[in-house]
């Protein structure tokens, strides 16, 4: 007979453990071993590429427009701003497929030959996202130079240096340590970022998810990896950027290689 006694609850610990454990039985995760594992492999290293293309240009782009808008040229200030604003404002998947579709009207033939020698996907990829990313870091760019007092580069012009002395050699060492952070940041969403180029047929992580899924109806699997992924890759960047800037304000305390000029 029974006692009429209901069944102990399992603590919520071991609900979620056996969860996880159920998932891990049901799935076949030994698909990731053959073809599918080398698509994801190709896909990171294609993810990795775009984002290096994307950083570089997103921080020239950045550096020169954020330095334009702290020198507060009036030429260049309305243009600087409308890029910023413009940019910032409009969604990047957006700016993704105009650059996609509209790449033969807007740029040069020459460029467009180039885009289409690289990969026309990739080379569009990488000109929407760096816009769009450098409208950002040249906010971070201008910020840094902000916290760096204006008579300092008025007493170095003062004392003789040109305007690129100036900056390289007294105002840039000084706002490296205050933008470094947010650069980082900019870095970890580049990454996260790339997974829109799957708009346009780039072949990245979260475009060979897909192919997986609608292939070989493993989906899950590959999305679980693709997820690892994103998130190992992204740690590392913040984690390597932490670390850098630590030994960046250790070395400059360090050495005492930072000037104090006033403009008495």
């Amino acid at each position: 007979m029974s006692s009429g006694r209901a069944a102990p609850a399992l603590p919520r610990r071991s609900r979620h453990s056996s969860a996880i454990l159920l998932a891990l039985v049901m799935f076949d995760w030994t698909i990731l071993w053959g073809k599918p594992g080398l698509l994801i492999l190709q896909g990171l290293l294609t993810t990795l590429e775009l984002s290096a293309w994307v950083l570089l240009l997103a921080f020239l782009i950045g550096l020169v427009v954020g330095t334009a808008r702290w020198l507060r040229l009036s030429l260049t200030e309305p243009l600087c701003w409308f890029y910023i604003e413009f940019a910032r404002n409009t969604p990047p998947v957006v700016q993704i497929l105009f650059w996609y579709f509209s790449a033969t009207y807007v740029l040069p033939t020459s460029l467009f030959l180039g885009l289409r020698d690289v990969g026309y996907e990739f080379g569009a990829a990488v000109v929407a996202l760096a816009i769009y990313h450098g409208a950002f870091i040249a906010e971070v760019v201008r910020a840094g130079l902000n916290s760096v007092p204006r008579g300092q580069f008025d007493a170095s012009r003062a004392l003789g240096l040109g305007l690129v002395q100036s900056l390289h050699r007294i105002i840039l060492p000084q706002a490296v340590r205050i933008a470094l952070p947010p650069i980082v940041n900019e870095a970890v969403s580049i990454v996260k970022n790339t997974s829109l180029a799957m708009a346009i047929g780039v072949t990245e992580l979260t475009y060979q998810y897909k192919h997986i899924d609608i292939f070989l109806f493993r989906g899950v699997e590959a999305l679980a990896a693709v997820t690892v992924i994103y998130a190992a890759v992204c740690l590392l960047i913040a984690g390597l950027g932490h670390l850098l800037s630590a030994r960046i304000s250790q070395y400059l305390a360090r050495h005492q290689v930072l000037p104090v000029l006033t403009s008495e």
